[in-house]
C-alpha cells in the first residue's frame, strides 16, 4: 500500500482572494525587486518546456495557450486543481503578458501541469516518482516541485532525479515550510533548492534554511491565478520555488537562442548561470551567508556575458 504523505500542509494551502479589480501586472513586488523587466529585453522563456508537478491546473484566462495537455499521477481521478496550488504555482511561472491580471516569470514558456498531490496536498513517493517519469518520458526541459516533506523518499525517487539530471534537465523544489532542514526532494544535490524572501529582505519565518538551499525568492504574499479565472496570495517556499524555475527558464531560453551565449547543458551549468544573476549583498538584510545559497536573482546591470 502506498505510504501517504502531507507535502503540502493545510496552512501553505491557505488563498486570499483577491478581487480582479484590485489586480495590476505590476502588483507583484518580487517583480520589481528582481528587475525581471530587465530580463525580458533579451529573453521571456521562449521554446522552453516547464513540467509543474503538483496539486493539477484548472483552466485560467491569465494561462490560455501556455498549456495543451496536462497528466494525472494521483489518486485524484483527474488532473483539475482542487487545491488553488498548482494553478497558482503556474501563474507564477507562465501567466501570460497580456495587460489584465498577473504576469508570469517566463511568460513564452510552455508549461504541462502534471498532478502528483491530492486536492488536500498529500500524496505519495510512488506517484510523485510517477511525475518525474512522465516529465522524463515527454523530454521537459525544467522540472518545479513546490512540494516537499521531512521523510526520506525510497531510492527510485533519487534514481529517477538523477536520471533527469543525467539528460540534462533542471529541477527544483521548495526547500520546505517549517523553518527546519531543508526538505526532501529538494535536499539532494542534483536539486536547485529554494527558500523564501519577504518583502524587507530577510528569510521568511517560515522558510526552512540550510547549506542545501541554491537561490532564495519573493515568497510572501505573491498573486498569482486560482480556479477558477480568480486570483489569490499565498505565501511559502511553494511561491518562491516557481519564482526562481521562471528565472531559470529566463536563463535557458537565453543560452539556446542568443549567439554567443555560454550554454546551458545541466544543472551546474545553470547553478553557474544562477551565481551570475544572483546577489546577497544589495537586498538581503543579513548579507552573504550559507544558508542564502546564491542570493536573490537581480537582473539590474548584469552583465549576460557573464552568463
Amino acid at each position: 500500500m502506498e505510504d501517504n504523505i502531507q507535502f503540502l500542509p493545510p496552512e501553505d494551502l491557505v488563498v486570499k482572494k483577491v478581487d480582479f479589480v484590485q489586480l495590476s501586472q505590476t502588483q507583484n513586488w518580487g517583480l520589481d525587486v528582481c528587475k525581471i523587466a530587465d530580463a525580458w529585453k533579451v529573453s521571456r522563456g521562449k521554446g522552453i518546456r516547464v513540467a509543474i508537478l503538483d496539486t493539477g491546473i484548472t483552466p485560467h484566462v491569465d494561462l490560455e495557450g501556455q498549456w495543451t495537455a496536462a497528466f494525472n499521477c494521483s489518486a485524484d481521478p483527474d488532473f483539475q486543481d482542487g487545491s488553488h496550488h498548482g494553478s497558482h504555482v503556474a501563474g507564477i511561472i507562465a501567466a501570460v503578458d497580456n495587460d489584465q491580471g498577473v504576469v508570469g516569470i517566463a511568460p513564452e514558456c510552455h508549461i504541462i501541469p502534471i498532478k502528483v498531490l491530492n486536492n488536500d496536498g498529500s500524496g505519495s513517493y510512488q506517484a510523485i516518482s510517477k511525475g518525474i517519469r512522465t516529465a522524463i518520458d515527454i523530454k521537459v526541459d525544467i522540472i518545479n516541485m513546490s512540494l516537499g516533506s521531512q521523510s526520506a523518499p525510497p531510492d527510485e525517487v533519487h534514481q529517477l532525479i538523477q536520471e533527469a539530471a543525467s539528460k540534462g534537465i533542471i529541477i527544483l523544489a521548495a526547500a520546505g515550510n517549517d523553518a527546519n532542514d531543508v526538505n526532501y526532494p529538494a535536499r539532494y544535490e542534483e536539486v536547485i533548492a529554494v527558500a523564501a524572501l519577504s518583502k524587507d529582505g530577510t528569510m521568511a519565518h517560515f522558510s526552512s534554511h540550510g547549506s542545501e538551499v541554491k537561490s532564495i525568492a519573493p515568497g510572501v504574499d505573491i498573486y498569482s491565478t486560482v480556479p477558477t479565472d480568480q486570483y489569490g496570495m499565498m505565501s511559502g517556499t511553494s511561491q518562491a520555488c516557481p519564482f526562481v524555475c521562471g528565472v531559470c527558464a529566463l536563463l535557458l531560453s537565453y543560452s539556446r537562442n542568443v549567439p554567443g551565449a555560454h550554454p546551458i547543458n545541466n544543472y551546474k551549468d545553470m547553478l553557474r548561470a544562477l551565481d551570475a544573476v544572483c546577489n546577497t549583498n544589495e537586498y538581503l538584510q543579513t548579507g552573504a551567508n550559507s544558508d542564502w545559497g546564491f542570493g536573490v536573482p537581480k537582473f539590474a546591470n548584469i552583465d549576460w556575458t557573464t552568463v
